[in-house]
């Protein structure tokens, strides 16, 4: 068997698999079965040359620039490291809200101007209501770690459900979602980027809530219309946003966003931890001893 492996993991696994021969990604190898990779390794072009591929294990949790029409055309499993991020940026959005609530921001512009105020009025943040768009396990992560606040976590699901751990309140449909922003003193953008999740929050829906509300997206940039957004921050329609994504990436040296002082960026960074390459180590073996024995394998994309 050959597979084909982002280089920084291939010695690792060749010692745990020496009965399989491990090819570098970036090499050509038409003969491999299994491509595990960023998502830029897995372009259709890549693919096309990769005619015996059986199993992609993609490095990364999102998969909106992946061709998943032609992956499933082509009868190829596909599998993703979304649980490897979960924890990390569940961690990143509370700071994201902490940062805000305490008024950290404030704070630290004054302790560079050496200015020392008390002037800052702070809502507590025990007792607020947290929504969440999407209820994956990024989602789960967050409202698990909301628990011992005294927070309401209200969650939103396309599809209708009863009861998820960890919330309070789970809603869907289009009235499910503006109740949720009208509710909401903060809101967490955690859905995939699709047809049905592109420009999901815009002006006309955003304008339902609350003025002294936030947002908070570590999703990606255009589940929201960045220039809707911006234009609301500006006119202090919406209190605060804490942004790890945006609809251009790097965000552009002009943009408005940066010099917002209502703004928290940071980029496309909440995820990013030293814990992740151990994660993912463990990831790609168990799905390899998965994929040998011909077991269900983990974080498949249906």
């Amino acid at each position: 068997m050959k597979i084909s492996i982002f280089k920084p993991y291939l010695q690792y696994v060749s010692e745990i698999f020496p009965e399989i021969e491990f090819i570098d990604v970036e090499e050509e190898c038409p003969e491999s079965e299994v491509l595990i990779g960023e998502p830029h390794h897995i372009t259709r072009d890549k693919l096309e040359k990769l005619s015996n591929l059986k199993w992609i294990q993609s490095l990364r949790a999102g998969f909106d620039t992946i061709d998943m029409e032609y992956i499933k055309n082509r009868g190829i499993i596909y599998t993703n490291g979304k649980d490897i991020y979960s924890v990390p940026i569940a961690e990143d959005v509370i700071c994201k809200m902490l940062m805000h609530n305490t008024n950290a921001l404030d704070y630290i512009k004054n302790q560079k101007n050496h200015t020392w105020t008390k002037g800052f009025k702070r809502k507590e943040f025990c007792s607020q209501t947290i929504g969440i768009i999407g209820t994956g396990s990024i989602a789960t992560e967050i409202a698990k770690r909301l628990q011992g606040f005294g927070v309401r976590v209200i969650g939103y699901k396309r599809t209708p459900v009863s009861t998820i751990p960890y919330f309070d309140e789970v809603y869907s449909g289009h009235k499910g979602l503006d109740i949720i922003l009208s509710l909401s003193d903060y809101i967490v953008m955690t859905v995939d980027l699709n047809k049905d999740t592109y420009h999901m929050l815009n002006k006309n829906n955003l304008k339902n809530m609350k003025k002294e509300a936030s947002i908070i997206n570590i999703a990606r940039g255009s589940v929201i219309n960045q220039k809707d957004l911006t234009e609301m921050l500006k006119n202090n329609e919406i209190s605060y946003a804490g942004l790890d994504v945006f609809e251009i990436e790097p965000l552009p040296e002009k943009d408005e966003l940066w010099d917002l002082d209502n703004v928290y960026i940071t980029p496309h960074a909440s995820g990013v931890v030293k814990n992740n390459k151990d994660r993912l180590k463990k990831l790609i073996v168990e799905n390899i001893k998965r994929y040998i024995e011909s077991d269900q394998l983990a974080n498949v994309v249906r």
